[in-house]
């Protein structure tokens, strides 16, 4: 190949080749970046948490004693007996005078899930 058609010089006549100091935009690249990851775990951390709670939920609901067939949208109560049992009950949490100890309202959703539901 010519020497002439070459993209940088090779002769000590010819232009310095200057290398371009990058490490400016670098850093503002990977300050960049770092922030877009760390919110985005962040993200996935508050998502993981909702599952999380979802996942805990149903399996108290799940593991309660109830022996009624639950409906979509309708509140229920779960409680804690005494003995460390738990049961799944209609009764609100004020009827019962302190008998047991209320662990949560729940509902079972359209999707078949039971969720906490924020007594009004």
């Amino acid at each position: 190949m010519s020497k002439a058609l070459l993209p940088y010089g090779v002769s000590t006549l010819d232009p310095a080749i200057e290398i371009p100091d990058t490490s400016l935009v670098k850093d503002k690249i990977k300050r960049n970046v770092e922030s877009k990851i760390t919110a985005r775990f962040e993200e996935l951390q508050k998502e993981a948490q909702v599952v999380m709670d979802i996942f805990n939920i149903n399996k108290s609901v799940l593991e309660s004693e109830f022996s009624f067939d639950p409906k979509q949208n309708k509140t229920y109560h779960l409680y804690e007996r005494e003995d460390g049992s738990t049961f799944l009950s209609l009764i609100e949490p004020e009827l019962w005078e302190g008998q047991f100890f209320h662990l949560a309202s729940t509902r079972l959703t359209s999707e078949g899930l039971w969720e906490e539901h924020a007594m009004v």
